[in-house]
Order: structure tokens, then C-alpha cells, then sequence
């Protein structure tokens, strides 16, 4: 069952639809060159964690009738992710990309408990210490399947992009898992759907409905992406073989190597990383000095396990972070505008400029910053060049590369249904996430997945860099 296996059983699954809007039987939203860019990419699977003990009965009579009233009041809201992506099957096709909803369209919803020993539950799964990926996978339901319709230059997949699971650890709490489509969201978009979705529920609870009160409500108005170069075009030519092959998110049975390890740096720790660096950069973010201490952590691990020989082969590294453009663009969009609107930065250097002790730090620190400084301060603005990413991509293809997911920003943890504050929140199977900590005022929460023994290597070089 979708979402569920092992130690998890489904108690049941079905479908939620947005409140029934008589006047609308169907609303498009156009693909913009932001989201098209993501039209190869895999789902994304997060989950947040609720430390509330309650019984099977509480938790199926009383936690979730109220969770699918709120997520269908909020899918009023946000209807688009009942809809699905609309993809033609070939360039030649008269259907445009876009994710379409349909009256009667709705999200994919699975109800599992956790069946296991409890020192494998709650405090095992949502703790910092390594654990299976598998762990987390089996709390994170699969995307519906999509299907082929049409004939001949009218053909297109349509294919489902969001899909919720909360599973009930019995006496510990539950939690929430999400798999969605990158193409429909970034990380922002997403974040303001499930904060909004905390909202109303809450707002429920408490006996409110002033919901159009709440500041994260979607911006739907598509004109305002401007494309004079027809970056979209472009990436519709790049991206649209991968996408009609029905790219899938990994699973379990792919990932029985992998963990996932939760690693934290305070404040303080982060003030020593930037005075390190101080005499260059008075002034720098804690986002780049931890970006660049994983960066350097990623290369000596690397190193480590002979994945290169240093002394005798000259590797290029790169590393990825995602810029939210809202505020950046010329006119700039408003914050709570749906979709992507987010450009990759690329940050290269020589694998021997990144592991030479201290220096290794201050050179990831200056090219992420180059990067930056290059992205914000040109004439273009900050789409400049983006029409050439996927030439960019191909060029280093046999190169090493990771990239970062979330933000700091994006406040996890203040999603609240009502019942509290989340006590964890995972950004499964990314190789790197960043969140803001929940416990440390200035801290951060380091998510990483690796392959067991890259793991050991990996947390060791971490810790250890910052003890010296």
C-alpha cells in the first residue's frame, strides 16, 4: 500500500477534495521557465513530527476528521494541488504544460499507524542520531499514478502532485508526511501551503474562521514572470523527453544503503566559522559559512574514502543552492506568489583548493559568496544566464556535485495545528538540507543522507572541524 510498509499499516486511504465551487469545472495555470525547469526532477518527500500521545481511538475519531476538514478548507484555497501536471507527450502537441484542476479533482490521503517495537518508533525515527532511510520513506506516501490522454498532437500525461500520510505511533505522537512535484512548488510555496493548512486547523479548533485573514495564501497571477528570451521554450525542449518518462522518487527497495543523520551547530559555533573568515568578510551569513563547511566536509570525506586521489588526479566539485527570486525580479512578485520562482547557483572549485586544512574553508566561503555577488550585482538581474543551465548541467555531468535543500527561512517549526509545535522536521532523502534548529536560538539543523560508511566518515570530519 502506498506509503506504508513493514512496521507501518495503512488503516485507510482515500481522497480529500477542495469545499465543491459550482461556478468553476475547470482552472489552469500556466508552467512559467521557474517551474519547467524542474520537470525532470524527482518528488520531494518531507515529514514533520507531532509529539502528542493519544490512543488509536482519539487519534481516528477525533485527529484525523479534523485534519482532512481543515487540509479540504485549505484546498480551497489551494486547489491547484488537487489538479495535476499536464505534460504533452511530445514538442509537436497543442497542449501547453500546466497544472490543471478538474471539479471532483482531490489529494491523495493515506491514514497508517506504526506497528513495531516502540524503541523503533516515534523517538527512533524523528531523533538526530543515524537512522535507515527507510525509516522515514515508510511514513511518506507515493504519488498517485499519472495516465496518457488524447490522440494524435493532442496527447498528454496528466499526473497527480501531491500526496499526504499521517501515521499514528500509538501513545507518542503522529506524524505528517508529504510527496509532492517540484514542478508545482518550490520550497516556499510549499512551506506557506502546509503552514496555511496548520492554520486553519488550528483556527478550527479554536472555533475561528477569519481565513482570509492568513498571510500565506496563494498569488496565482502568472503574468507577472516575465520571458523575453523564451527561457521556457527552451527548457520545455530540454526537459521533456525525462519528463514523459515518468521520473519516480526513490523507495525503499532503492535506498537499503542509504541513512539519514540529523547534525547541529549552534550559534556559537557558527560565530567561529564566520571569524574565521572575518578579515575577508566583516560581514557574512550564517547560511554561507555552514553551506561552505559541508562543502569542505563533502570534499574531505570524499578524500577520505579514496573516492579521488588527491595528490595525483585534479576533481572539480560543485555545489548547488537555490535562490528565491520574489524580491529580486524587476518588477519584484509579491512573497506569497505560487509556484517557483527560484534560480540555481553554482559554486565550482578545484577539489584541492576545498581539503587543505583552514584555507580549504575560507576558499568555499569566497567562491559561494562570488557566486552570490555575481547573481545579485549584474545589469540582467538574477535570471541572467539561467537560459543556459541545462548546457551548464550537461558540461559537468561526470562531475561531483551536491546541492542544498531548504532554508532557514522557511520556519518549520512554527507549523502548528493546534496541538503544538512540530518537535522534528525531515527533508527526506536529501543529500543536504538546512532548517533553522528548534531548540537553539541561531542554530541550524543539519540533514544528510549518505551510504553507511560515508556516513561514519562524513560526521566524523564535521564534528571534528568544529572542536579545532
Amino acid at each position: 500500500m502506498a506509503g506504508a510498509s513493514g512496521l507501518v499499516s495503512v488503516l485507510e486511504h482515500g481522497y480529500i477534495p477542495p469545499p465543491l465551487d459550482h461556478s468553476d469545472t475547470e482552472k489552469l495555470l500556466h508552467l512559467t521557465f521557474f517551474d519547467m525547469f524542474w520537470l525532470n526532477w524527482p518528488p520531494l518527500s518531507r515529514v514533520y513530527f507531532y509529539d502528542l500521545p493519544c490512543s488509536k481511538a482519539e487519534f481516528t475519531q477525533t485527529i484525523v476528521p479534523q485534519l482532512k476538514k481543515s487540509l479540504a478548507m485549505t484546498l480551497k484555497h489551494y486547489y491547484y494541488f488537487s489538479g495535476n501536471l499536464i505534460v504533452p507527450t511530445s514538442l509537436s502537441s497543442h497542449i501547453a504544460p500546466a497544472i490543471r484542476y478538474l471539479k471532483g479533482d482531490s489529494v491523495y490521503v493515506v491514514i497508517a499507524e506504526f506497528k513495531g517495537d516502540a524503541s523503533k518508533g516515534f523517538k527512533h525515527v524523528c531523533g538526530n542520531h543515524v537512522r535507515l532511510i527507510y525509516d522515514l520513506l515508510r511514513l511518506v506516501p507515493e504519488l498517485p499514478p499519472g495516465y496518457t490522454h488524447g490522440i494524435e498532437n493532442d496527447r498528454y500525461v496528466a499526473s497527480p502532485v501531491l500526496s499526504v500520510q499521517v501515521t499514528l505511533f500509538p501513545g507518542q505522537g503522529f506524524s505528517v508526511g508529504f510527496r509532492n512535484s517540484h514542478v508545482i512548488a518550490d520550497g516556499k510555496s510549499m512551506s506557506d501551503f502546509i503552514r496555511t493548512w496548520a492554520c486553519i486547523n488550528a483556527k478550527q479548533l479554536r472555533g475561528e474562521d477569519d481565513y482570509d485573514k492568513i498571510n500565506t495564501l496563494p498569488f496565482y497571477d502568472r503574468s507577472v514572470i516575465k520571458d523575453p528570451k523564451g527561457i521556457a521554450s527552451i527548457f520545455l525542449r530540454e526537459s521533456l523527453p525525462v519528463a514523459n518518462s515518468h521520473v519516480s522518487s526513490p523507495r525503499a527497495h532503492h535506498c537499503r544503503d542509504l541513512v539519514q543523520a540529523t547534525l547541529l551547530i549552534n550559534r556559537v559555533q557558527i560565530q567561529g566559522l564566520k571569524h574565521l573568515v572575518t578579515d575577508q568578510y566583516p560581514q557574512v551569513s550564517s547560511f554561507v559559512v555552514t553551506c561552505a563547511y559541508v562543502w569542505t566536509c563533502m570534499a574531505k570525506t570524499r578524500m577520505a574514502l579514496q573516492q579521488f586521489t588527491y595528490d595525483k588526479e585534479e576533481v572539480k566539485e560543485h555545489f548547488v543552492f537555490m535562490m528565491d527570486t520574489r524580491e529580486r525580479l524587476d518588477p519584484p512578485v509579491p512573497s506569497n506568489y505560487f509556484g517557483n520562482a527560484v534560480v540555481n547557483c553554482r559554486c565550482s572549485l578545484n577539489t584541492s583548493l576545498l581539503v587543505v586544512e583552514h584555507e580549504g574553508f575560507r576558499n568555499a566561503v569566497k567562491e559561494i559568496r562570488r557566486v552570490l555577488d555575481e547573481k545579485l550585482n549584474n545589469e540582467e538581474g538574477v535570471v541572467k544566464g539561467f537560459e543556459k543551465v541545462f548546457d551548464v548541467i550537461k558540461a559537468s555531468i561526470m562531475q561531483h556535485k551536491f546541492g542544498v535543500s531548504g532554508s532557514p527561512k522557511f520556519d518549520y517549526y512554527s507549523t502548528d495545528f493546534g496541538w503544538g509545535k512540530p518537535i522534528k522536521y525531515e527533508a527526506v532523502s536529501e543529500k543536504f538540507g538546512l532548517v533553522g534548529s528548534r531548540d537553539s536560538d541561531g542554530g541550524l539543523e543539519i540533514g544528510v543522507c549518505f551510504p553507511k560508511p560515508e556516513m561514519e566518515v562524513f560526521t566524523a570530519i564535521f564534528t571534528q572541524g568544529l572542536i579545532s
